[in-house]
Parts: C-alpha cells; sequence; structure tokens
C-alpha cells in the first residue's frame, strides 16, 4: 500500500485519519474503503472475521487432539499475525530462518521452534542475545553428528544452553537423519556437549507422497514413537518436558492421532506444526483440507460447531486495465503481487465504481497468462466488463503471495481498511 501507518497490535485501537488534514500516517476513524477508491491497486487484504475463525478453528482442533499447537510463521512473517494466534491458546511458535527468530523474539514472541537446522557463526551470535533472555524458549533441529559438534563446540565457552531436537528424515525427503538402526552416533554426539540439551524428536511428514502416503505416514512416525521409547529408556532426554513434534498443513490430522493414539505412559508433548491454516487458500490447501475433513470426524465436528470449515481470507484486488479484444481483459496485477507456483490466481468478485456492492464473478473468468504486472484473463465476448472495474482474486499457496507486500490491509465485511499489517520478510 502505498499509505503507511505505524504498526500496530492486531487488536489496537485504530488511530485517527482526518481525510484532507495531509496526515497520511494514520488511519481514518471509519477506515480507507476499497469500494470508494480509496487506495492504491493492486492491494492484498485480510477478511478479518475469516482470520479469527480460522484461528479459533485450528485452536479447537488442537485442543481437542490433545496436541499443542506452534504453528509455522514462515507463512505470513506477520507478528501480529502471531500474537493473535498466541492469544488464541497456540503454545509457541515454528519459524524457518534466524532472521525470522529475532524478528519474532522483538515483537515480543518467546517460545520459537526453529524447525529447521541452525548452522552459520552469525546465526550463533544473533541467537546468543536471545538465550540470555531466561524467559525465552527456543529449539532448533539436529541431523547429522558434524552439525552437533560443530554446535557443541561453538557454544562450549558461551555460558549458554541450545535445546536441539534429533530430526528423523525419509529417503528423498528433506533434512533429517535417514537410519534409525544406528542413530545412537548422533545421540552420543549430542550428548558429549554439556552446553546441548536434547529436548525431543522433529521430523516433517509433508514429503512423503504417493497413492499410500496415509500408511507410510502412520509407520514413520510409529518408528518415531518406537525411537522416543528406546531414547528414553536410555535415559538420552536430559530436561522433564520433552516434545516430539511434526505435521505441515497438509497431514496434521493424522500426525495428531498418531502421536496421541496408545502414548499415555509416554512422557512427551506432541506439538504439531501447521503454517498456512490462518490464511488459508483456495487452491492446494483447501484441497488437503478437503481430504482432512474426509478422514477426521473431528475435523467436521469442529466445523460443525463453530460454524464452517477453514477459509480462504487472502485477496488481492486490482483494476482492470483494458479490453483490447473480444474475449480478453487485462487485469492490472501479475507476479509481482501475488503466488502463481501453485496454480494462477481465481476470480472471486467483480466490482463497478458506483455499485451498491461487489457481484460474484462468472465461473468462466479465468486467469490464463500472468506477467510481472499484467495477467490476461478469459472472458466472454458479451460480458459486462471495462477499463476501471475492480476484480477480487483468491490465491493458492499464501505464503508466496504474502512475502510480496510489506504492508497488508485488514478488512471489515464493508470492505473498508481497519488495521495495516507488517510484514517481516
Amino acid at each position: 500500500m502505498n499509505r503507511e501507518t505505524n504498526l500496530q497490535n492486531f487488536d489496537a485501537d485504530i488511530l485517527p485519519f482526518e481525510k484532507g488534514s495531509g496526515d497520511r500516517h494514520t488511519l481514518s476513524a471509519k477506515g480507507w474503503n476499497i469500494l470508494a477508491e480509496e487506495v492504491s491497486f493492486p492491494i492484498a487484504v485480510l477478511r478479518e472475521k475469516d482470520i479469527t475463525h480460522n484461528a479459533q478453528w485450528m485452536q479447537q482442533f488442537s485442543e481437542q487432539a490433545q496436541v499443542k499447537l506452534a504453528p509455522h510463521g514462515k507463512t505470513s512473517m506477520a507478528p501480529e499475525l502471531f500474537k493473535l494466534q498466541l492469544k488464541s491458546g497456540c503454545w509457541g511458535m515454528s519459524l524457518a530462518t534466524i532472521p525470522q527468530v529475532v524478528n519474532a523474539y522483538h515483537q515480543g514472541i518467546k517460545r520459537v521452534i526453529l524447525a529447521n537446522q541452525l548452522v552459520g557463526k552469525f546465526h550463533c551470535q544473533q541467537l546468543l542475545d536471545l538465550l540470555n533472555d531466561e524467559d525465552f524458549e527456543f529449539y532448533c533441529f539436529v541431523d547429522s553428528i558434524e552439525n552437533a559438534k560443530w554446535l557443541g563446540e561453538y557454544f562450549a565457552d558461551k555460558n549458554a544452553t541450545l535445546k536441539v531436537l534429533i530430526e528423523i528424515g525419509v529417503e528423498g525427503g528433506r533434512c533429517g537423519w535417514r537410519d534409525l538402526s544406528n542413530i545412537h552416533q548422533l545421540v552420543e554426539s549430542i550428548g558429549h556437549y554439556s552446553q546441548l540439551q536434547l529436548s525431543g524428536i522433529s521430523f516433517y511428514e509433508g514429503v512423503i507422497h504417493g497413492d499410500d502416503a496415509e500408511n507410510k505416514i502412520v509407520e514413520f512416525i510409529d518408528n518415531i514413537k518406537n525411537l522416543f521409547i528406546q531414547l528414553q529408556h536410555d535415559k538420552a532426554f536430559n530436561q522433564q518436558e520433552v516434545i516430539i513434534t511434526g505435521a505441515g498443513s497438509a497431514w496434521y490430522d493424522v500426525v495428531a492421532k498418531q502421536l496421541t493414539t496408545n502414548t499415555a505412559s509416554l512422557n512427551f508433548t506432541p506439538v504439531i506444526r501447521p503454517g498456512c491454516y490462518l490464511i488459508h487458500d483456495t487452491g492446494i490447501y483447501q484441497e488437503a483440507q478437503n481430504t482432512v475433513s474426509k478422514r477426521s470426524q473431528l475435523a467436521c465436528d469442529i466445523t460443525d460447531n463453530i460454524g464452517g470449515d477453514l477459509t480462504s481470507s487472502l485477496t488481492v484486488w486490482a483494476y482492470v486495465y483494458s479490453v483490447p479484444e473480444s474475449g480478453l481483459a487485462i487485469i492490472g496485477f501479475g507476479k509481482r503481487d501475488a503466488a502463481f507456483d501453485a496454480g494462477l490466481p481465481t476470480p472471486e468478485l467483480h466490482y463497478r465504481p458506483g455499485d451498491t456492492k461487489p457481484k460474484k464473478s462468472p465461473s468462466h473468468w479465468q486467469l490464463t497468462i500472468i506477467m510481472d504486472q499484467h495477467c490476461m484473463m478469459v472472458i466472454d465476448e458479451k460480458d459486462d466488463i471495462k477499463p476501471g472495474d475492480i476484480i477480487s482474486f483468491s490465491t493458492s499457496h499464501p505464503c508466496l503471495t504474502l512475502d510480496k507486500w510489506r504492508k497488508i490491509a485488514i478488512i471489515n465485511d464493508e470492505y473498508c481498511v481497519t488495521k495495516q499489517m507488517t510484514t517481516y520478510f
């Protein structure tokens, strides 16, 4: 957005903006109205009621599934949304890089899982300042003897304890120790350094694919539970609260079920890390959620109880720039504004300035080509569409839409911008 506000807490009061006063750094009491063209287009917006609904949905799921929730913040990198999630009851936040961790910490986030390996001297130097805060609880992944040795030697004289989680991986997947039969080598390497505190096990099941993926994931998690039993028997963990953490946004229901089935006698805290539920989409994550609903009665019950499933909260609004030939409209946004890796944005609403309210876009409207800052949309030659009209688009894979914006508008049901949210990608 061209007009910026100071960073506010998600539930902070709106600062007054008297139109015509020349002060362009605060919002009006009513907010800029998208339909009144009081903002610059294209504009990315989040619907506040949908964000709140999604936060409540997943929090209820985690509580009723008896797992803790540490959502992956890399999706939005918006501390205001982190605070909303924590206020809803989340156990902590997951993040992907040390710069993300530092940004979250300085916004008041005090329990973080770095869902990644901690590698590099400068990153460790940055982390040291945070670890000196006794209220800051930090975990990172370790999946190699080399990394464990390097971390142990680095922190040996730093008067700081690093909580590490052994990451277990799968053949052909991402990071993670592969062979559980020889994992004692890694455990012994971690135990050699007093500054490293083995605090649990981590994994990511989202790299397991194929027609038999669910059964493979169940077997994968069962092996991890057996590993936990072995390590617990060997007294490998050196703290009271030990965690097992996994789950992205596609299989969180399966992970939650497996981490809480036949585990009453096991002393660990299960933590799931779905990241996209708060924003959601109308593409790959909607498809994943449809599958969750088919296999999880708990998910269906929660949807019934709170009046709806997870819903897409993010849209990008843009002008129609041109209708240069029959059956073609050129829209004023592109790769610089919205994700396109998991399917092109979908037209949702059509508004002509001066109308009472937007209308649902015709189902045959479809983007076919996306360029840096233009899109080509197929229309019918008889469609009533002209330059200056405004189209609202939903997207697939929200991570790669949000990371294109430094300010995201929060809107109410009247399409007024009530707040602005700052991102820190």
